[in-house]
């Protein structure tokens, strides 16, 4: 077996090096063909990822050909890989399943022991050694019977995840994972935590310098299907819910969104908060949706413009009314918020509330993003609706705070968001109620009834909330005083800035942008340590799915 083990090892350290596709395969010609080689593993919690991520930093600083832990080459405890029977793949995820309903992963108490590695030539393959506890080989004694009814002697290379290069699975994986028991398993067993690769002499280092023990628990079980070399490759099970927010990438940000929920909604936690009590306060323009190259709503206001044209010839001299039928944005610029104000109100006064829905409603089903040409609606932040879905799956509840106006964010409010019109805080006009073809309506006047920016969201939240938010999130500095007024409560605060750095995917703009602009924001929440959300970092996806 030290044989076998050590022909594996040369292997894998090749595929680990770049240079497996000089070594030489066999692959076996008499084997059973419908069996799956099967990882069953422990994703560590946060102590352990954290001081494997740190030795991998250091190994690929030493070697930058090394691998990076990732989504590739995530930490992990192998208790046990076999061969088992496709066709009997379910059965093997029930038992696994019963075994760890039995054995809650999350209680298991594991300890590090030290660093070790295995040569190869002038490199070695660095891992966290794990102690061997009684309760972690009674689980793997456990595992084993489980699996045992539907396990295979042997397997072909039909039974791995597909090399990317579409070469053979090698040999000495196959006969590894067949001899995994009793070979790795019981007095045998060795677990460990792979932490990557490096030269001999600087990993020789690494093993010199002193090793604080430190203990650590599995956060789930998983079960894999193997691909070359041992590598669990693809995931099949897991005693882990469902990911809450697919659509983050794992790391501070996201670790900070669900570490709040958990700990201000579960019973007999210190932090935990009564659910009347979980208001959670959204801006809209660049926090749940895009806002470049000008915030939508004067998009909309815009064409608006361009629709009623023909019943005013007056605009074609008139200013602001010119600029914008002659696509000059330098003069729309320069007739400031005074501008835009009076664009506003021609275009959303004389008209009754239904009126104005209407209008905001065939716009929204008819018009394109210049950039992306997909209707607005479509560049809704997938990762903030996930987020919003957490939230209120946790008994929070929901509002939008905007200084968009409050009459057009609720047409589309509740279909693409989930967030009802009344929960819907945002600036308005004023309206009176009138009689009109002998129906009663409210009517929209050329007046401005509240401003709901800046120094006016909180001014807003408590005037039609009534509740001060335990969590807020914007993007820029007309969120700033939301935000501050939410972590100025006491209890558990909450406040999340969305940075737009991604250009490619998105827009990149922070401190100099006219639209959405992000300084003072961004200074104070790094300042107190609010949670910033970097979309080219933190964000898998950006736009919801077409």
């Amino acid at each position: 077996m030290k044989t076998l083990f050590s022909l594996f090892r040369f292997y894998w350290v090749l595929l680990l090096l770049g240079l497996a596709a000089t070594a030489p395969f066999i692959q076996a010609a008499e084997a059973e063909p419908a069996a799956t080689a099967i990882d069953i593993l422990l994703d560590p919690d946060a102590a352990m990822t954290a001081q494997a991520g740190a030795a991998n930093a250091r190994l690929r600083e030493n070697y930058p050909a090394g691998f990076a832990l990732d989504a590739d080459h995530a930490p992990h405890i192998t208790v046990l890989q076999r061969f088992v029977r496709s066709a009997e793949l379910e059965q093997v995820k029930a038992a696994v399943a019963k075994v760890f309903a039995q054995t809650d992963p999350v209680q298991l108490k594991l300890q590090a022991t030290g660093y070790y590695y295995l040569p190869y030539q002038n490199l070695g393959l660095a891992g966290i050694t794990v102690a061997p506890t009684p309760a972690l080989l009674a689980l793997q004694q456990k595992l084993i019977h489980a699996v045992a009814p539907f396990t295979l002697e042997r397997g072909t290379g039909e039974a791995f995840v597909p090399r990317p290069d579409g070469g053979p699975i090698n040999q000495p994986t196959m006969d590894y994972i067949a001899a995994y028991v009793p070979g790795h398993s019981g007095k045998k067993y060795n677990p460990h935590v792979t932490v990557g690769l490096g030269e001999e002499a600087f990993v020789k280092q690494l093993l010199a310098e002193p090793f604080q023990r430190f203990s650590f628990k599995p956060r789930s079980a998983s079960l894999y299907q193997l691909g070359d070399f041992g590598a669990a490759q693809k995931q099949l099970w897991t005693s882990a819910p469902a990911d809450p927010l697919p659509s983050w990438n794992d790391g501070g940000a996201k670790q900070a969104i669900v570490d709040f929920v958990a700990k201000t909604t579960r019973p007999g936690s210190p932090d935990f908060v009564p659910a009347p009590e979980r208001i959670a306060t959204f801006d809209n323009d660049g926090t749940l949706w895009a806002e470049q190259p000008f915030y939508f709503q004067a998009l909309f206001v815009f064409d608006r413009v361009r629709e009623m044209a023909p019943q005013h010839p007056e605009w074609k001299e008139k200013q602001p009314f010119k600029a914008v039928l002659d696509n000059d944005m330098k003069a729309l610029a320069e007739s400031g918020e005074r501008g835009l104000l009076e664009l506003v109100m021609a275009t959303h006064a004389g008209v009754t509330t239904e009126e104005f829905a209407q209008s905001v409603g065939a716009w929204l089903a008819s018009a394109k993003h210049p950039k992306f040409n997909r209707p607005y609606t479509g560049l809704v932040y997938q990762p903030m609706l996930e987020l919003l879905g957490l939230l209120r799956a946790n008994g929070f509840k929901t509002y939008i705070v905007s200084g968009g106006g409050i009459e057009f964010m609720r047409v589309f409010s509740e279909k693409v968001y989930g967030i009802p019109p009344e929960q819907v805080v945002g600036s308005s006009i004023k309206t009176q109620f009138e009689g009109r073809d002998g129906q009663p309506v409210l009517a929209r006047l050329p007046e401005v009834d509240f401003i709901d920016d800046k120094a006016g969201k909180p001014v807003g939240i408590n005037k039609f909330i009534g509740r001060r938010p335990i969590a807020a999130f914007g993007n820029s500095d007309g969120d700033l005083q939301m935000l501050q007024w939410t972590m100025a409560g006491g209890g558990p605060r909450f406040a999340l800035i969305v940075h737009h750095d991604d250009a490619e995917r998105e827009f990149a703009y922070d401190r100099q942008s006219p639209v959405g602009k992000l300084d003072q924001a961004w200074d104070e929440a790094l300042r107190k340590g609010w949670t910033v959300v970097s979309i080219g970092h933190d964000w898998k996806q950006v736009f919801t799915s077409p």
